[in-house]
């Protein structure tokens, strides 16, 4: 069984895509593939961006925390 993707594997992928798009060295077939793994990709973070600031203001709103700045 293969384990799930991470964030920063993601991003780390996302770099590698954007780096072989920019650079003009891959065929139109590959630019098109690249492309579409590197939407999949940004979709993939930004849903993990979301899940992370719904716990953090869960976090906040059961008054486990204080947001930076606020006094105790």
């Amino acid at each position: 069984m293969e384990k799930p993707m991470t964030y920063e594997q993601a991003m780390k992928r996302l770099e590698t895509i954007v780096s072989l798009l920019e650079g003009q060295q891959v065929s139109l077939d590959e630019s098109i593939e690249l492309f579409q793994e590197g939407m999949k990709l940004s979709s993939f973070c930004d849903e993990k961006l979301q899940s992370i600031q719904a716990q953090v203001t869960q976090i906040f709103e059961n008054g486990e925390l204080k947001p930076f700045g606020e006094e105790k």
